[in-house]
């Protein structure tokens, strides 16, 4: 399943318009991962575009280590080698994507299992985090099926 490794904070352009700069990633059968860039419209969420394979690494951490290096400079020349990525309707879209920002938020939260009620916390965390990729799958099947 692809995953949001991150967002650079600058806009970067080109003759086809501004756009801003995410960081893809999914897992490989091995257990490595592979990254690219995705780039959005602000205007226009629907009008993206994805470079091919920028990069393959070991495992998440190596992978979210290199896209913490990523600057606008490495953004601008992958927009020249990003290509259209297939439209998908702005309402599917928008909930494919406050979805994984969902995840990443629960990603991102290191549990304190020393204060009280932290292990239910997490552990409703989990459950979260598992309805929520469930819920991606099955909006990409839709759309998938319908195109």
């Amino acid at each position: 399943m692809d995953v949001v490794i991150g967002r650079l904070s600058e806009t970067v352009s080109d003759e086809r318009g501004t756009f801003h700069s995410i960081v893809m990633a999914r897992e490989r059968d091995d257990g490595s991962w592979e990254g690219w860039l995705e780039f959005e419209a602000p205007d226009d969420e629907s009008r993206r575009y994805a470079t091919p394979i920028e990069t393959r690494q070991h495992d998440r951490l190596t992978m979210e280590r290199w896209a913490s290096g990523l600057t606008g400079v490495y953004a601008d020349g992958a927009l020249a080698r990003a290509r259209t990525l297939g439209t998908v309707p702005n309402p599917v879209s928008d909930q494919l994507r406050a979805l994984q920002e969902l995840i990443e938020a629960l990603d991102r939260r290191v549990p304190h299992i020393e204060r009280a009620g932290e292990a239910k916390i997490a552990d409703e965390a989990r459950r979260l985090r598992a309805a929520a990729n469930e819920r991606i799958a099955l909006l990409r099947d839709r759309t998938a099926q319908k195109g």
